[in-house]
């Protein structure tokens, strides 16, 4: 475990209980000292971001059974995480503040307000947006130097990269907090120029959209698309994979910012329109709500999981 190079002693995580929130709280509490706090607006939500911290795919239970992680180390990270939907209580020490919730701008524009609100002027705050403007987000912020972008992949404990999105607005010297927490926590941390998307969400939701795409057109299948990929290029999940274990709506509420603001070769697929509507959001597992995901929508067989060696 690395000491904090910034004096970091707690992390507060709004959003906490979803996919990338637990995650982000796990890559804090396996790599430095800290407590952690996780909030969400709905106990249930707060109760999955617990159990995920414990017994998620990218838990803390696999980690022991795989031998990366002894049971007092995991005991101790157990120790260190609460969950509340009380946003006073979830703030309160607070000195690094990541924001996590569904990629829309009100929602998070409300919700940094909020911390905003409740934080001491000091404490910094970072957002998790993959599309939306820095600049824009810190609109409605009495101080908008305080606010960082720290755009982080799924799974959040798992992939080094940390895409760090900075606005012209944003304080040279919380930029270098965040970031000197990041190299400290063992994170590849990536400083962009403030633009819709940054660099990594325009250049992979183009793979994504043209996938979905070719679906539509009957060129290929969602398990044949995800194999080629996986085989012929390498990657660890196919497209259809990693939209349904984390980030299908991330996806949809991006590509509609972008074709927003970067115009047409953004647009939604229709067919992702379709079954964004439908309520097929992604797993349930990771996504509390969902009816399911795109082989579930599209009434595909599922590749079967290579054996453990």
């Amino acid at each position: 475990m690395n000491e904090n190079p910034d004096g970091f002693k707690r992390v507060a995580i709004l959003g906490g209980g979803g996919v990338m929130g637990h995650g982000i709280a796990l890559a804090c509490l396996q790599a430095s000292p800290v407590s952690v706090s996780i909030i969400s607006r709905r106990e249930e939500t707060v109760e999955h971001g617990l159990n995920s911290i414990k017994s998620g795919p990218f838990g803390l239970e696999r980690a022991v059974a795989r031998g990366k992680m002894d049971e007092a180390t995991a005991a101790d990270i157990i120790s260190r995480v609460e969950g509340t939907t009380d946003y006073e209580k979830g703030l309160a020490g607070a000195d690094l503040i990541f924001e996590t919730i569904p990629e829309v701008t009100s929602l998070k524009q409300e919700m940094l307000q909020k911390a905003e609100s409740l934080a001491d002027a000091e404490v910094v705050i970072a957002t998790n947006t993959s599309s939306i403007m820095i600049s824009e987000l810190a609109a409605r912020l009495e101080d908008p130097s305080r606010l960082v972008g720290t755009h982080w992949f799924f799974p959040s404990n798992v992939m080094p990269l940390v895409e760090v999105g900075r606005s012209e607005l944003t304080a040279p010297d919380r930029l270098e907090r965040v970031v000197n927490y990041l190299k400290a926590i063992g994170k590849k941390p990536v400083v962009v120029k403030d633009s819709p998307g940054f660099f990594m969400t325009r250049f992979i939701n183009n793979y994504l959209a043209e996938a979905i795409r070719l679906v539509e057109l009957g060129i290929a299948g969602p398990a044949e698309i995800d194999e080629m990929v996986k085989t012929g290029l390498g990657w660890p999940m196919g497209v259809f994979e990693l939209l349904d274990a984390s980030s299908f709506d991330a996806f949809y509420h991006a590509q509609e910012y972008l074709h927003e603001t970067c115009g047409e070769r953004y647009a939604v697929p229709p067919l992702a329109r379709k079954v964004m509507s439908a309520g097929y959001l992604g797993d349930p597992k990771a996504k509390p709500g969902s009816r399911g995901g795109w082989y579930d929508f599209l009434g595909a067989e599922r590749p079967a999981k290579p054996a453990k060696k």
